[in-house]
C-alpha cells in the first residue's frame, strides 16, 4: 500500500534523542517503500545535509526541515515549501540560539509567528494535550490557515482509542486537520536498547532507575505504510494527509549554494568595475616607469577570469582588510598561492614582483577546479585581534 509519508522523524542530530544516523533513516523508508520522509530534528537543521546526500543517491524524496520546541512545551514541525522559507526557517533558529546559553535555543510562539510563512506546519501533541496547547494551535493555524495539521500517533497503550478521539476533537474544534505518524526515533526496533540508553545518559540516570523515562515498548520505528493503515486506518484524512504535505513542500538542498555575503563596496560601480579601477591604479603605483606589455596582458587575463567566476567581492574584501592593517600600521603580508597573481600584486595584497618570476595563475585560480582562490595573509600576532575586531 502506498501514499503514505512519514514525516516525523527524528535522527541522532537530536542530542542524546534519536537513535538512528540519518542515513539509516532514509535508506529504511526507501526500503520500505514509503512515499517520502520528512527529518526535522529538534531546533535544528543538522540532519538535513546528510539525510539529503542519502536521498539524492538512491532516490528517495526527502523533506528537511525542523522540530521547534517552544519555551512553553509547544511543539511543531515546520517544513519549509520554498527557498525563502528555509531562509526564513534559519534566521529564526539563530534568532534562537544567539539568546540562549550554548547548547540550547530559545524561541516563543511571537518568533514562529514573524518567520512562518511559506511552511507547513505539524503541531506535535504532548501526551496529554491540554487547554494551552490547543490555545497555541489555535494561534498558530490562525495565523497561517491551511498551513497547519495536528499529528496524530499510535502510543501502543489501553487508552490510544481514547486519545486520538480526543485529539480528532480538538481537530474539529480548531479547524486543523489531523495528520499520522508514527514519531519516529529509529529506523529499525532492535535500536531501542540504544535509544533507552541515549535517554538515560540525557536524563543523568541509570537504566535500572530510568522507569518511565524510557519507551515502554520498541514501537517508535519506521514502518510500512499498510502498517500504519492497519494502525490508524479509522483516521484516513490523517493518512492522506502526509502525501498533501509532501506535495505542498517542493522546497529541496539542491536549491542552496554559496553565495557571497553582501558588502557595499561602492555605490557607483559593480564589484568587478571596482576591482578593475584598484588593480590598474594599482598598477601604475607598483611601475612609476610604466611595465611591459605582457603584464598587462596577464592582468587582462587574471580580470577576466576573476569575472567569469564572480570573485570580485572577494577580492576587494582581502584588500579592504590589508588596506586596513596597512592604514594602521599593522604588519601584514600576503602569501601561498596568491603570490602567483598579478592582481594581488596590484592591490598591495602581496609583494612578489611578477615580472620577476614565471607566474602559474592557474595553482591559484582555476575554472576546472570551481571553488573560490584561498589569499592567505599574515598579520603580526600583537595586534591581530584589531584586525579580527575589523572584520
Amino acid at each position: 500500500m502506498s501514499g503514505f509519508a512519514e514525516l516525523a522523524v527524528t535522527s541522532n542530530f537530536s542530542f542524546l534523542r534519536g537513535g538512528s544516523h540519518a542515513d539509516e533513516l532514509v535508506l529504511q523508508a526507501r526500503a520500505l517503500g514509503l512515499e517520502a520522509i520528512g527529518v526535522a530534528d529538534r531546533n535544528t537543521l543538522a540532519g538535513g545535509g546528510r539525510a539529503h546526500a542519502s536521498a539524492k543517491a538512491h532516490g528517495m524524496r526527502l523533506l528537511v526541515g525542523a522540530r521547534l520546541m517552544l519555551t512553553d512545551g509547544f511543539e511543531a514541525i515546520a517544513y519549509p515549501r520554498d527557498r525563502a522559507a528555509y531562509a526564513r526557517l534559519t534566521t529564526l533558529l539563530t534568532l534562537g540560539n544567539r539568546r540562549a546559553p550554548k547548547g540550547e535555543c530559545h524561541l516563543v510562539m511571537e518568533d514562529v509567528l514573524a518567520h512562518g510563512e511559506g511552511f507547513c506546519f505539524i503541531a506535535m501533541p504532548p501526551a496529554k494535550p491540554g487547554a494551552a496547547f490547543r490555545d497555541n494551535l489555535r494561534v498558530l493555524s490562525d495565523a497561517f490557515p491551511g498551513s497547519v495539521w495536528l499529528g496524530v500517533s499510535p502510543a501502543y497503550a489501553g487508552d490510544d482509542g481514547r486519545r486520538q478521539a480526543r485529539l480528532a476533537a480538538m481537530a474539529r474544534e480548531t479547524g486543523v486537520p489531523l495528520m499520522a505518524t508514527n514519531d519516529v526515533l529509529y529506523h529499525v526496533s532492535a535500536r531501542k536498547p540504544l535509544q533507552d540508553v541515549l535517554t538515560c545518559i540525557r536524563e543523568h540516570v541509570t537504566l535500572e532507575e530510568a522507569g518511565y523515562l524510557i519507551e515502554a515498548n520498541a514501537e517508535r520505528h519506521l514502518k510500512p505504510a499498510d502498517e500504519m493503515h492497519r494502525l490508524l486506518g479509522h483516521l484516513p484524512e490523517a493518512l492522506a494527509a502526509t502525501a498533501e504535505i509532501v506535495a505542498r513542500c517542493g522546497f529541496s538542498l539542491d536549491e542552496l549554494a554559496y553565495e557571497y555575503p553582501d558588502d557595499t563596496f561602492s555605490a557607483t560601480e559593480t564589484p568587478q568595475e571596482l576591482l578593475e579601477r584598484l588593480t590598474w591604479e594599482g598598477l601604475e603605483e607598483r611601475y612609476p616607469q610604466g611595465c611591459d606589455e605582457k603584464l598587462r596582458q596577464t592582468l587582462r587575463h587574471e580580470l577576466q577570469l576573476i569575472g567569469e567566476m564572480r570573485y570580485a567581492p572577494y577580492f576587494l574584501t582581502v584588500y579592504d582588510i590589508v588596506r586596513y592593517a596597512r592604514e594602521q600600521d599593522i604588519l601584514c603580508q600576503g602569501r601561498g598561492s596568491a603570490a602567483n597573481s598579478a592582481v594581488c600584486y596590484c592591490l598591495g595584497i602581496t609583494s612578489v614582483d611578477p615580472t620577476q618570476i614565471d607566474l602559474l595563475f592557474e595553482r591559484f585560480i582555476s575554472l576546472e577546479r570551481k571553488e573560490p582562490p584561498d589569499i592567505d595573509v599574515d598579520f603580526e600576532h600583537e595586534r591581530r585581534e584589531e584586525v579580527i575586531q575589523y572584520i
